[in-house]
């Protein structure tokens, strides 16, 4: 992920004027009431945070990432902005259990919520990940996944994935469907040149 630390430095001015509406319907989809439990998977810079806090409800919130630098930033927007419900620590997607979280958090957690975006993508081993996301979740916990699909593949695609250091052939959306009950799913509405493929939310409520 030492990629990831460098690309963390201009992250957020590069990238997140693109994807801040994108980032409004996920947490829109994620239905989110107080007293709720989130974990974001994949956090990054934390840019989803300020969207989730926006709506002014009294939720637990943990961000995962296995990028130091990402989650540097992220800790230093948490505390400009003095939010005081979210915990961040570092973990390899791969590897996440309730045991690994309560090791890293010192609570035995599960969670009404996950949320990942542009994450599956990048992660290696993204049906294993997936599985690891619905099983942190509670009865009838909502995960909704953000990100992108190249239907039709061109210069840009390899560029974005390059530089994301992304697979942009996974249909994830098809995937989450088969493992989770209430599933929806959309193309948003960011053009393709810009990602390198049709960006997507998809959502589904644990089985």
């Amino acid at each position: 992920m030492k990629w990831y630390d460098i690309f963390s430095t201009i992250y957020d001015s590069s990238l997140e004027k693109l994807y801040f509406e994108s980032r409004k319907r996920a947490v829109e989809l994620l239905d989110l009431k107080d007293g709720q439990t989130l974990i974001d998977i994949a956090c990054g810079t934390g840019a989803n945070f300020k969207h989730i806090n926006a709506l002014n409800l009294e939720l637990d919130i943990y961000g995962t990432d296995l990028s130091e630098g990402m989650l540097k930033k992220g800790q230093t927007t948490i505390n400009k902005n003095n939010w005081n419900n979210i915990t961040l620590f570092q973990a390899d997607a791969r590897e996440l259990t309730p045991s690994l979280i309560k090791e890293q958090t010192k609570q035995d957690l599960r969670f009404d919520r996950v949320i990942c975006v542009l994450g599956l993508s990048v992660i290696p081993d993204w049906n294993q990940v997936l599985d690891k996301m619905l099983d942190l979740l509670n009865e009838n916990g909502v995960i909704v996944i953000v990100d992108v699909f190249a239907e039709k593949r061109n210069f840009n695609t390899w560029l974005v994935e390059k530089f994301a250091r992304a697979d942009l052939n996974r249909k994830i959306w098809q995937t989450l469907e088969k493992k989770t009950n209430n599933f929806h799913y959309e193309f948003l509405p960011v053009k393709e040149s810009k990602v390198g493929g049709k960006l997507f939310v998809a959502t589904g409520m644990k089985k």
